[in-house]
């Protein structure tokens, strides 16, 4: 235990960081990208952060999310299963919370995320907009000067939908039925490469 504790006090120890600059909780506007929207969903997240004192905000907003690619890792069981797929023309929100330490921060985020679901018959598509409140803890590992990159851990549980019911009924191939919930993105990771304006 005490080999593994002086291990992370090592790690965190090489991180760049910005502790020893002349005022660590200074107001820094930040401009971020989301790197697992680009490479893994094939679309795109631009996000804003600004930190003043102890307090942090943020707006970010997503587009063209192909939630399907590599093999449809993010799809829930029952949708790989059914054969639909799940697109995300759109997802956007903000959050507000409280720095930790220059480094570490945790927000409190409320999002609206669009969802199309096409059934294994194309014919079959329903759209419809979730509503998700929930915590995000961040890690700025600063590489030079203003850039860094940002490593983090969400959870954005559904509290309401616009789907009729939470649900809606698409046809397999194999001509049985499938009941399909409204998607809930619930705990997930994704790593922000960014740059803080000082």
């Amino acid at each position: 235990m005490r080999l593994a504790s002086t291990a992370m006090a090592v790690f965190f120890a090489l991180i760049p960081s910005r502790a020893g600059a002349a005022e660590p909780y200074s107001t820094r506007p930040s401009v971020m990208a989301g790197i697992g929207q680009w490479v893994v969903f094939g679309g795109g997240n631009l996000a804003m952060q600004l930190k003043i004192g102890h307090w942090a905000f943020e707006y970010s907003h997503g587009q063209a999310l192909d939630l399907n690619r590599f093999g449809g890792f993010a799809l829930k069981a029952a949708e790989r299963d059914a054969g639909v797929s799940v697109f995300v023309p759109w997802t956007t929100g903000g959050g507000v919370g409280y720095q930790i330490t220059p480094e570490l921060h945790a927000l409190i985020e409320v999002k609206a995320h669009h969802f199309e679901v096409r059934g294994a018959d194309r014919n079959q598509r329903v759209t419809y907009t979730t509503f998700s409140v929930g915590p995000g803890v961040f890690y700025d590992i600063y590489l030079y000067r203003g850039l860094f990159l940002q490593p983090n851990v969400r959870f954005w549980p559904n509290v309401a939908t616009t789907l009729d019911e939470s649900r809606a009924t698409f046809r397999r191939d194999d001509g049985t039925t499938y009941r399909h919930e409204s998607h809930s993105f619930d705990f997930f990771a994704n790593v922000n490469l960014g740059w803080t304006f000082e």
